[in-house]
């Protein structure tokens, strides 16, 4: 810490000479300001017989928020950065609380939004099984519900009472994946794609070079989607106490199922609004405070509950020795990377750290990965193999753990999924761009001198010779047989029985488990007990989150750098929602930095609504 302060006041200085007052004035605000939020943070209390309080609208997340441009002066000026939360933390949160005799309930309210790699359905059966825990231990659930997605539920049918306003609908449609397609756009302003790709399915650059499904990628997509949809329907039935098959025909029959039918087919149990609900809570934990708390009952809420640290301990909190969660999250570069993606380099650096660090005695690697750069996929591989030769390494795969997201995951000791996560996808592809025709269109031609036939072979300025192109896909060719080599080498299928599974072709967990790609269904929480176990820790251990948190100046540091806009988690409307999927669509492509050109990835733009 004193060399934090000597660092930053020394900066200070140099950057007050250049910039003078204004800056020095906002220095002395962010100053003062910092002052005034430590040492003024209320001590969060929780009275007996409260409500545990759970927001839907929470972004659930797989790892630890890590420095989002606006966090560090959020944290600054004493804000509440809470829409992001992790999984792990809800989960362990829900668990004591069913043990902690100050909460008598829990209400859930608010909608889930889905991001790129949040709220998917594998965390959200992780955190639905929470809550049935929860409720197992005694305690009433309660759901409020307004118009109900699919994913909102999906984690509310547990509730042991559900209430829905008496004006809203259930859109629970069904499942559908609705992908962009950027072949015409890219042919009208003259950017040429070429690909070389392994696997019948591998189907991941298709919304650049076609302009609808193939008919593989539409054979694959409906079966996912049947499957996950088949759990869907499971775990509904099972909550509600109601026939798969009669739920099945509401749903074709009306899709937006109105708050009458819900209540006649026993989908809800009460037709109420808000103010309604509020009361009856109230009588069911009177509060007298009505000036200072948000809903009129004796409440918490979960995110306060979360960091208020004075909760009873889980068995498995406390001791010398450790169980690490290294979170892999966001798409396979090359390289560093950043905060938002796996960079090969800085994660191979982490299992370095891990693998040194004699107090961690088992590694969980949570993976929640479509893939990308194959050459980083093996960095990372040849660390975790490193790793399992000193120490237990168990995989707990989130929403996605395919492709190159399966690379990094096959040689673990033990692999956990849960029956809606997507894996496999073991496949290889190549993608060349060329921008010829558009730079001629805007008058710029391009020339070239070399010493050797494929001295150019990655320039943008032409299309690929079909020799190229032979080259391209023996290089693909080889890396496939190397990926096909690696699954059955580390899970002892025989390499003719895996032609037949592999091909790119993408897998629910239920369906990989009966091929043995996975072993177990299981959560996170599975994982870390199955690793605790396998390390013969007995019941004495702690657990740790990697990789560590940026510290206040990293933050800041990353703030004042930072040209991008803070994260927000308003509803969006549809045309903005369109608009920032095809920019993350478009995104991928900076992300395709594999020093060889060659990707090991789910199918882009890949999305389940």
């Amino acid at each position: 810490m004193k060399q934090f302060f000597i660092t930053f006041f020394a900066n200070l200085a140099a950057l007050l000479f250049v910039f003078g007052g204004p800056l020095l004035l906002l220095t002395i605000l962010i100053i003062a300001t910092f002052s005034v939020s430590h040492h003024n943070q209320p001590t969060v209390s929780i009275e007996r017989g409260s409500i545990l309080v759970f927001d839907m609208s929470l972004n659930v997340a797989d790892a630890p928020e890590h420095a989002e441009p606006g966090s560090a002066l959020t944290a600054l000026t004493g804000g509440d950065n809470a829409k992001n939360v992790t999984l792990r933390s809800l989960t362990t949160a829900l668990a004591k609380a069913a043990k902690d005799d100050r909460i008598k309930g829990l209400l859930l309210t608010g909608s889930f939004e889905p991001s790129d790699f949040g709220t998917g359905y594998a965390s959200l059966k992780e955190l639905r099984e929470a809550i049935q825990n929860f409720k197992n231990s005694g305690k009433t659930v309660y759901a409020y519900l307004e118009a109900p997605s699919t994913r909102d539920y999906y984690v509310a049918s547990v509730a042991s009472v559900i209430y829905m306003n008496p004006y809203g609908e259930m859109e629970i449609p069904g499942l559908a994946s609705v992908k962009m397609y950027y072949a015409g756009l890219f042919q009208k302003y003259g950017i040429d794609v070429q690909v070389t790709r392994v696997g019948k399915y591998k189907s991941a650059v298709e919304p650049y070079i076609l302009n609808k499904m193939s008919d593989a990628d539409r054979e694959e997509t409906e079966k996912l989607l049947s499957d996950i949809w088949s759990e869907f329907v499971s775990a509904i039935s099972t909550s509600r106490k109601i026939d798969p098959a009669t739920f099945q025909q509401l749903v074709n029959d009306e899709g937006y199922i109105k708050p009458e039918s819900a209540l006649s087919a026993k989908l809800i149990d009460k037709l109420a609004y808000f103010g309604d609900v509020l009361t009856e809570l109230g009588k069911v934990a009177p509060s007298s405070d009505f000036a200072t708390v948000p809903l009129p009952f004796k409440q918490i809420n979960i995110t306060d509950y979360v960091s208020a640290g004075r909760t009873p301990s889980l068995v498995g909190e406390k001791g010398g020795d450790q169980v690490a969660v290294l979170y892999f999250e966001g798409e396979i570069v090359d390289g560093q990377g950043e905060t938002s993606n796996i960079g090969g380099d800085r994660f191979a650096q982490e299992l370095r750290k891990l693998r040194k660090n004699d107090d961690i005695k088992a590694v969980v690697l949570r993976v929640n990965s479509p893939g990308g750069s194959a050459f980083a996929s093996e960095v990372i591989q040849r660390e975790v193999i490193a790793l399992k030769a000193k120490k237990p390494v168990i995989v707990s795969m989130g929403a996605y753990a395919a492709s190159g997201g399966y690379w990094i995951s096959t040689y673990a000791d033990h692999i956990f999924a849960e029956p809606n996560t997507l894996t496999g996808s073991i496949g290889v592809f190549g993608l060349f761009m060329d921008f010829q025709k558009l730079g001629n269109d805007f008058g710029i031609t391009w020339d070239t001198a070399k010493t050797n036939n494929y001295s150019d072979f990655e320039t943008i300025s032409r299309p690929k010779t079909p020799q190229e192109l032979a080259l391209a896909q023996a290089r693909v060719d080889d890396l496939y047989s190397k990926f096909l080599q690696k699954v059955s080498d580390s899970r002892g299928i025989p390499i003719e029985a895996l032609q037949l599974i592999a091909q790119g072709r993408v897998w629910a967990g239920n369906e990989a488990l009966n091929l043995k790609l996975i072993d177990e269904i299981g959560g996170l929480q599975d994982a870390i007990t199955y690793a605790a176990a396998k390390a013969k820790l007995g019941q004495r251990y702690k657990v740790k989150e990697y990789p560590e948190e940026l510290s206040l100046a990293e933050s800041l540091a990353k703030l004042l750098n930072s040209q991008e806009t803070p994260v927000t988690h308003a509803k969006l409307d549809p045309l903005t929602r369109q608009f920032l999927k095809m920019k993350s669509d478009l995104k991928s492509l900076q992300d395709f930095n594999d020093p060889t050109g060659m990707y090991a990835r789910l199918p882009i733009g890949f999305e389940i609504k």
